[in-house]
């Protein structure tokens, strides 16, 4: 999936990160763990504007995210580093995670960065069920896959313990510091402040669980604001032959739906709101993800807007290792006193699989993507004149 904020290097990036994972590996007697991510799609064109657009990403998608399978245009890879080690009774892990992103297929030119880095421990006599960190990493995020899109996302640099037992969950608690750094000439000028509360695995009936999540962030610096926010998380096996998960979100200010940061200069009086239904059937030969989406979202102080997504991936395993895969969505927003943008995308994909099941990895694909656009959401794309596009592409994805 797509992840967010890169940390840009210059041409010592390379050796930066092959040094500093060959530090990981050479520390303690324990061996190094490896993992990551990869996709890339041969022969795609930039992700230009216009009418040779090949990918229409989610900008009428509240919080971000598109339907992915035959429109993602861009190059993306992370590799995990992680070395665990003992001392005394005390077991740690420390975790490196570099990145690289281009917006499409030619990667002489990558972007290079850090996604995580961060340590953690557990073990200490004052707290021996809870784990501690330290670090920027993936904190804690919930996704609707075939939508590339972190319904949680609480992402950051910062601090934090888990493992707190409360009932029949546990509870963890993080802060976080996080600055605006577009501004090369004066960085971090809406440094945010996170604190969050991230309460799990709460026993609600048979086969269903609660999750609570909280977030108050405070901005400092130019126009900084406050905020807060609370989502909602129900998971459900056993609806309908598949898993159900359910998220009810608020928030307002500078705290965004995810949980995490949002815009630092938002006045503390804009709210928002969503919720998100999602079915998952992830064992072959067939397998499908479907989702709804509904909520609404404050402008500015004076103006809002209500979006609706809704969409889903159906696929079929002729064999082990070939399946048909589909795609359809429809996304769409509506600001107050204006017409409603829409975008409706469909795709099939042959593929090339290592099993039949929805996650099994790697796939290589085939695609046919058609757009079609509405005249309100082509007037909001900037240069397109078509009402519908059809491409064809390649794409490669891994996890591992």
């Amino acid at each position: 999936m797509k992840t967010n904020r890169k940390l840009n290097f210059n041409k010592y990036a390379v050796p930066m990160f092959a040094a500093a994972a060959l530090s990981l590996g050479s520390a303690g007697a324990h061996a190094l763990d490896f993992g990551g991510y990869v996709r890339i799609g041969p022969g795609e064109k930039q992700n230009t504007a216009g009418d040779d657009k090949r990918c229409f990403d989610g900008h009428i998608m509240s919080g971000g995210g598109h339907f992915r399978l035959g429109n993602e245009c861009d190059t993306y890879g992370e590799f995990t580093f992680s070395q665990g080690g003992k001392a005394g009774d005390v077991e740690y892990q420390a975790v490196l995670m570099p990145s690289f992103y281009r917006p499409g297929s030619d990667i002489g030119s990558t972007s290079l960065g850090l996604a995580q880095m961060y340590l953690s421990a557990k073990g200490f006599d004052f707290a021996p069920e809870q784990s501690f960190w330290m670090g920027r990493r993936y904190y804690n995020r919930a996704a609707v896959h075939f939508g590339d899109f972190f319904v949680v996302n609480m992402t950051g640099t910062g601090a934090g313990v888990e493992g707190i037992k409360v009932g029949s969950g546990g509870l963890g608690l993080a802060v976080f510091r996080d600055g605006d750094n577009s501004n090369t000439s004066a960085p971090n000028i809406n440094p945010l402040t996170r604190v969050n509360a991230d309460l799990t695995k709460l026993k609600t009936n048979p086969g269903g669980e609660l999750r609570v999540t909280a977030a108050y962030t405070k901005g400092t610096g130019v126009a900084g604001s406050t905020g807060s926010g609370i989502s909602l998380q129900h998971d459900q096996t056993g609806v309908l032959g598949g898993d159900n998960t359910l998220w009810a979100q608020y928030s307002q200010g500078s705290t965004g739906l995810n949980m995490g940061n949002g815009n630092p200069t938002d006045a503390s009086s804009m709210k928002r709101w969503r919720l998100v239904e999602s079915l998952l059937w992830k064992t072959g030969p067939l397998t499908s993800q479907v989702m709804l989406m509904v909520g609404k979202e404050d402008l500015t102080a004076l103006t809002s807007q209500s979006f609706t997504s809704v969409g889903g991936r159906v696929a079929y395993a002729f064999t082990k290792n070939f399946k048909l895969q589909g795609e359809i969505g429809v996304a769409s927003n509506k600001p107050d006193g204006a017409p409603t943008q829409r975008l409706t995308k469909m795709t099939i994909a042959p593929t090339l699989t290592v099993g039949p099941n929805y996650y099994d990895r790697p796939e290589l694909r085939f695609y046919v993507t058609r757009f079609n656009f509405n005249d309100t959401y082509r007037a909001a794309e900037a240069g397109l004149t078509r009402k519908s596009r059809t491409v064809a592409g390649f794409q490669a994805e891994i996890w591992f």
